[in-house]
């Protein structure tokens, strides 16, 4: 039996591998998709896979997200219709404070889209008065670290964000989730040596069952919610001192 028939989920940035994880458990519970990307062999091998594995409905949207011409409420026409959105856009860039586009480029793809994107979907959940909104943040945004405060301070920024627009639409039947997840075992984390990476199918169940429960704000794994309480709470002339 899955859990939820007839329902579709528009993926936002659905080729990086922390999507195609909840993909894949989206698919496994019954969940039709539309799979918005750039890249258009990644998204066929993608839908083909979902197919193949879950036989679930899926649609492609080929979209440059940085391009100029990029229009939010052309995305929405062209998906049409849908019950959920799951904005997984993003890049941690390199922390260049001295890279003006590297900057630019950073809040564009971790704030400035998603927030964009959130904002027309939610208007098209409205009208239907239920669905939802995840937007996949990062436990990166709870205090600025030297070590990636310009990614850090653009997740600071999308938190505040869906922290407004979940309290704008509770009132009307649309709920905005946000995740903050820790370091996850992707291309971002390559070559990372830690027993806090998480896989990324790990991460995606826990998002999945998230979304089910109607949180607010979920950190995955659970854990680093108590490693940010006691980073957020680092005196700042102790934390300045530190190399984090």
């Amino acid at each position: 039996m899955t859990e939820a028939p007839q329902q579709t989920v528009l993926m936002i940035g659905a080729t990086s591998s922390l999507a195609q994880a909840m993909c894949h458990v989206l698919a496994a519970q019954g969940y039709g998709l539309i799979l918005a990307g750039r890249d258009v062999t990644e998204l066929e091998f993608l839908a083909a896979d979902l197919d193949t594995r879950h036989h679930t409905p899926t649609a492609i949207l080929t979209i440059d997200f940085l391009a100029r011409n990029f229009s939010p409420q052309r995305l929405l026409q062209q998906a049409e219709d849908f019950d959920h959105v799951i904005i997984a856009t993003g890049d941690m860039g390199d922390n260049d404070a001295d890279n003006l586009p590297n900057i630019a480029q950073n809040m564009t793809l971790n704030y400035t889209l998603p927030a964009q994107i959130a904002t027309v979907c939610a208007e098209h959940l409205r009208t239907k008065k239920q669905g939802s909104i995840t937007f996949i943040s990062s436990v990166a945004g709870d205090r600025g670290r030297q070590s990636n405060y310009i990614y850090g301070s653009a997740k600071a920024a999308l938190n505040a964000f869906a922290s407004g627009m979940r309290n704008r639409y509770c009132k009307q039947g649309v709920h905005v989730m946000t995740v903050k997840p820790g370091f996850i075992d992707t291309p971002m984390t390559w070559g990372m040596k830690s027993p806090l990476i998480a896989s990324r199918e790990y991460v995606a169940q826990h998002i999945i069952a998230a979304m089910h429960k109607r949180k607010d704000v979920v950190y995955v794994p659970f854990f680093w919610k108590y490693i940010m309480l006691i980073i957020i709470h680092i005196p700042e002339k102790i934390f300045k001192r530190l190399s984090l």
